[in-house]
């Protein structure tokens, strides 16, 4: 007897796959995708499935994973308890989101080593997008970039307090501000980790960015924001982003954050390839105007937008299928040529792209279904439904 599960999708436009497929099929078994084809699926195929979905010429592609989010629905993963941080998987599946790093911000170490507790409990019992790790977006970062952080929070790396959190095994990104002489040591020490390095928060020159790089960092945080200005005498962290090739770039693709036309323009620097598209979501998303909290900041959501008293932006209130909707529409590009920037380059990023970021046999059948208008009609997440709009 077999008892496995197959589901098979047809009539799809495949994307993410090794090439995109105008009209296409793909069959799940279990938590994995097994087979992929154009035109229709094989006879023995379609009679093997226990289950058909006709996708009607939709897109299918690999589903999106938001590496850098600060919570929703009101919580965040620094403050959120175990159901609070569930209601948000079950949120970020709705918008296509199938993995997501749980990112903390300036906090004491008290409370960034509880946050670590509290989110390794809720890894395997999420409802919807799954925990894929922990990003530390500081402490260890400039005060004189801190943007929403916390300054009183900001401090310089010790191995007395990063190690614990290391040993956690949860933590697959570290922003940091590189310029800091001590926090240097912490790069090598995440890299014998497998732990992934950002330049956040960051007051560095161009040749301090140079050396960063050859110390092992690899990315950079919200390009453009809490990175200073870019000057044709000293190009500084944005225009280290945007000329060194090592570096990939995160984007908070809002239309606030960054305008559009300078989204364009970074796409045409580092190529789709180079792009991460993140939200830097706040625990406002998903929720009416109104005042919020961000590390006992107050924080009000008007018109989308989440300053703190003083104007400052304080994280976003995007969803991933937004930051695509807005992506595309300020890059021009064919949703062929830029669809890893919402999955294939932050499974890269993080080491996970064995298996993850990708419509192919073997890797897990994480798979978000979008109309014309890039709306999601439905979510897949190791095989299983989370979402269906249809």
């Amino acid at each position: 007897m077999n008892d496995q599960t197959k589901i098979l999708f047809y009539n799809a436009r495949v994307i993410g796959a090794q090439n995109p497929i105008d009209s296409g099929w793909c069959l799940i078994i279990d938590d994995h995708f097994d087979s992929v084809g154009s035109g229709n699926a094989p006879a023995a195929v379609t009679e093997s499935a226990t289950s058909r979905i006709d996708c009607q010429g939709k897109s299918l592609l690999p589903g999106f994973i938001d590496l850098h989010t600060h919570g929703g629905l009101g919580a965040d993963f620094v403050f959120g308890n175990a159901e609070e941080i569930k209601s948000i998987s079950a949120f970020f599946a709705r918008h296509g989101v199938t993995g997501f790093l749980a990112s903390t911000y300036a906090a004491s170490k008290t409370e960034i080593s509880n946050a670590i507790e509290i989110i390794g409990g809720v890894v395997g019992n999420e409802p919807g997008a799954k925990i894929l790790g922990i990003h530390l977006e500081g402490p260890w970062l400039n005060p004189l970039m801190a943007g929403a952080q916390s300054i009183s929070n900001i401090r310089s790396a010790t191995p007395e307090e990063a190690l614990p959190y290391f040993d956690s095994g949860l933590i697959r990104l570290v922003a940091l501000a590189p310029e800091i002489i001590e926090n240097q040591w912490l790069i090598a020490a995440c890299i014998s980790r497998n732990i992934t390095l950002s330049a956040g928060h960051t007051a560095a020159t161009f040749a301090e960015m140079q050396v960063a790089v050859q110390l092992g960092i690899t990315q950079v945080t919200h390009c453009f924001n809490a990175m200073g200005t870019m000057h044709h005498r000293e190009p500084g962290v944005v225009g280290a982003a945007l000329s060194l090739p090592e570096l990939r770039c995160e984007l908070i693709a809002d239309n606030i954050h960054v305008h559009p036309a300078v989204m364009d323009i970074l796409v045409k620097a580092k190529t789709p390839d180079g792009v991460i598209l993140v939200t830097d979501s706040i625990s406002a998303v998903g929720m009416p105007d109104g005042v919020y909290s961000l590390e006992g900041q107050q924080v009000t959501l008007a018109n989308g937008s989440a300053r703190l008293a003083d104007g400052i932006l304080a994280g976003s209130t995007l969803t991933m299928d937004a930051a695509l909707r807005n992506f595309s529409a300020a890059s021009h590009l064919p949703l062929e040529e830029i669809w890893r920037c919402s999955s294939l380059n932050a499974a890269q990023a993080i080491h996970l792209d064995d298996h993850k970021g990708r419509i192919a046999p073997n890797y897990d059948a994480d798979l978000v279904l979008l109309d014309s208008n890039l709306h999601v009609q439905l979510t897949m997440i190791a095989g299983q439904i989370c979402f269906d709009a249809r």
